[in-house]
């Protein structure tokens, strides 16, 4: 009798075993986990992913491990309630999210860097490393970029400067040539454009007054490129102990264009210097109206009206510096 009473406790252990499993196991296979709203699930690109879903998603990681499956980085959104099972073969399988990066126009590398740090999985430090010294700028195209959340900044940097030498295709190369210009001079010459208007309809306007400056060996006197060289872009009058500024992006004082651009320019100032206006203007001044567009003269003494009137302006609403 003793011995039936042991087997009949071992079968109901065993049983209440095999009800535990078959219980966990639906659990994993049918229970949702999260929450109603959506909510992703990142796994980084380094460092040991099975551990790290152990740790932060559990349920995750014991389908994985149960079916022997790979993983996959990324980031894993829109799960909203499923269960465990679905979500882990999202991530066996690579369904990860791939998201829209917008690489802005900005005066510094560490500038996009910050920008772009919060959207991928790699920090602003690494961004700003990849992408090189502010003298590599003229490198980096502005655009909108469809990349995976645990991009590299390795490969974003090459992501970006293969978009760049894709967009100077062979037509883009020849106008910048006939105009004699390298890439990477019309790039700083954008540069100094964008700095001086932002309004894009008279970009081709500027572009072509310094392709003729240059054209005559005159110096460009480029205000922006003092700004840059003082490291200080909130000058709103430039002195003339300004011009006097020791460094090689002072345009008052070299000839031809500064050693690289002075900011990351957009692709339709760019655009401006290759399609460049006709016309044989030399000198420009902002104009008094405040409307941030410009009088355009081709002498000197034109030049000099227009400035003045700027100045009685910039009198008149005490702005000194």
């Amino acid at each position: 009798m003793k011995r039936y009473a042991k087997i009949g406790l071992g079968l109901l252990v065993a049983t209440g075993i095999a009800c535990a499993y078959v219980a966990s196991k639906y659990d994993l296979w049918k229970k949702p986990i999260g929450s109603d709203l959506n909510w992703c699930v990142e796994i980084p690109p380094e460092g040991n992913a099975r551990e790290y879903l152990a740790q932060n998603h559990p349920d995750i990681a014991a389908v994985i491990d149960w079916r022997g499956w790979s993983i996959y980085p990324g980031k894993y959104c829109e799960i909203g309630q499923q269960p465990a099972h679905a979500i882990a073969r999202r991530i066996a399988t690579g369904q990860r999210e791939e998201i829209s990066l917008p690489v802005p126009s900005k005066r510094s590398v560490a500038e996009i860097a910050r920008v772009l740090a919060p959207r991928i999985w790699a920090d602003s430090a690494a961004i700003a490393k990849a992408l090189g010294t502010d003298s590599m700028r003229w490198q980096i195209s502005p655009n909108t970029y469809r990349v995976y959340w645990e991009t590299t900044a390795a490969e974003l940097a090459r992501r970006m400067r293969a978009e760049s030498n894709a967009w100077w295709n062979a037509d883009r190369l020849k106008k910048a040539w006939a105009l004699g210009l390298s890439q990477r001079e019309a790039v700083t010459l954008a540069s100094i454009v964008q700095e001086e208007t932002a309004h894009v309809d008279e970009a081709p306007t500027v572009a072509r007054l310094y392709l003729n400056r240059l054209e005559k060996k005159m110096l460009l006197q480029a205000d922006p490129t003092l700004k840059y060289a003082l490291k200080d872009w909130s000058i709103q009058r430039v002195l003339d102990n300004d011009k006097k500024v020791d460094s090689p992006y002072n345009t008052y004082r070299n000839p031809g264009l500064p050693p690289g651009p002075i900011r990351i320019p957009e692709l339709v100032y760019i655009e401006a210097i290759l399609n460049a206006d006709q016309h044989n203007y030399l000198y420009m001044c902002a104009k008094p109206d405040g409307s941030g567009t410009h009088s355009f003269a081709r002498t000197y003494n034109q030049h000099l009206r227009n400035a003045r009137a700027y100045q009685n302006m910039l009198n008149r609403e005490r702005i000194y510096r």
